[in-house]
């Protein structure tokens, strides 16, 4: 799963890390069977949340339920 940064002007579209199973399931520790949810993209929503929190700026998450680069994206 694949963090991105989309920014109005310029408009573009930045990688800014890759949210890999193994990683999350290690990052989210005895919480990892806590949510139905993929581990990547609780990983995922809890790391962007607390960047886009940290920089002051909006957060959308296109699938929050199940890994997929190929969503829709947020346009500001």
């Amino acid at each position: 799963m694949r963090l991105l940064a989309i920014t109005a002007n310029p408009a573009e579209e930045t990688h800014m890390a890759t949210v890999y199973w193994s990683t999350a399931k290690r990052y989210l520790g005895e919480e990892a069977g806590c949510d139905p949810r993929h581990p990547a993209a609780v990983a995922a929503e809890r790391a962007g949340r607390a960047l886009a929190d940290h920089l002051a700026v909006p957060f959308h998450f296109a699938s929050p339920d199940t890994p997929d680069d190929a969503a829709p994206r947020w346009q500001p």
